[in-house]
């Protein structure tokens, strides 16, 4: 994360997740890693738009990871952005639109995804303007990510499958619950030298021609 999509001694990061949620091992251990300063949000600030603005520009901030459901209540509430500004999203399905919106307010958009049993984000895409959909990107460093069909086997390229992550992010098992450890973290059969799982998120998504994923949503009733 510290490589792509990237942070700095230089950046001042405002914290947005709550202390007990997964998401914020990476608000903190990455950025006091490389360096970084971390600014946090209260709870009060979090539920209002325009404070959590303020405390952004008050602080000058660098980067910020909201939902799209937070930075649509950012935009909504008059944040403006600034130049150099560097923002990431996750834990939602970000829309063409609000991409464009966050856009015209930095200079950075960076979409991530992952799961609390892959350490959080495990893929990331720079966001671009244009028509293009959003996709969730490419592998981050030490993750692999496969699509596969029901036989596990590899989807080819623009053909939708199961999305399954493994490498060192990917957590050894539930606590107390070998049955849903055994549903979800298999045997990585792509890599058995490595001994080690992949998570079966319950994703689907398929390759695109240029190496991105484009997530494709649930395999089940799950939101």
């Amino acid at each position: 994360m510290s490589e792509v999509p990237g942070v700095t001694s230089n950046d001042i990061v405002c914290a947005v997740a709550p202390i007990t949620f997964d998401v914020i091992s990476q608000e903190i251990y990455i950025q006091h890693i490389v360096g970084a300063r971390v600014v946090f949000a209260d709870s009060d600030t979090l539920r209002d738009g325009q404070a959590l603005a303020e405390l952004i520009d008050r602080k000058g901030a660098t980067l910020t990871q909201p939902t799209p459901t937070r930075w649509r209540m950012l935009i909504d509430d008059g944040w403006q952005g600034r130049p150099g500004f560097k923002a990431q999203t996750g834990g939602e399905a970000l829309t063409r639109g609000l991409a464009d919106e966050i856009l015209a307010r930095g200079d950075e958009l960076w979409n991530i995804y992952g799961l609390t049993e892959t350490t959080v984000w495990s893929t990331a895409d720079r966001i671009l303007p244009g028509r293009d959909v959003p996709t969730i990107g490419r592998p981050l460093a030490n993750t692999q990510v496969y699509v596969v069909n029901r036989a596990g086997l590899p989807q080819p390229v623009g053909v939708a499958g199961e999305l399954l992550i493994g490498g060192l992010g990917v957590g050894t098992g539930y606590l107390n619950r070998p049955d849903l450890t055994a549903e979800r973290l298999v045997p990585d059969t792509f890599r058995p030298e490595a001994k080690r799982r992949l998570y079966r998120i319950g994703d689907l998504a398929k390759w695109l021609p240029d190496g991105r994923l484009l997530h494709l949503g649930r395999m089940d009733s799950q939101v």
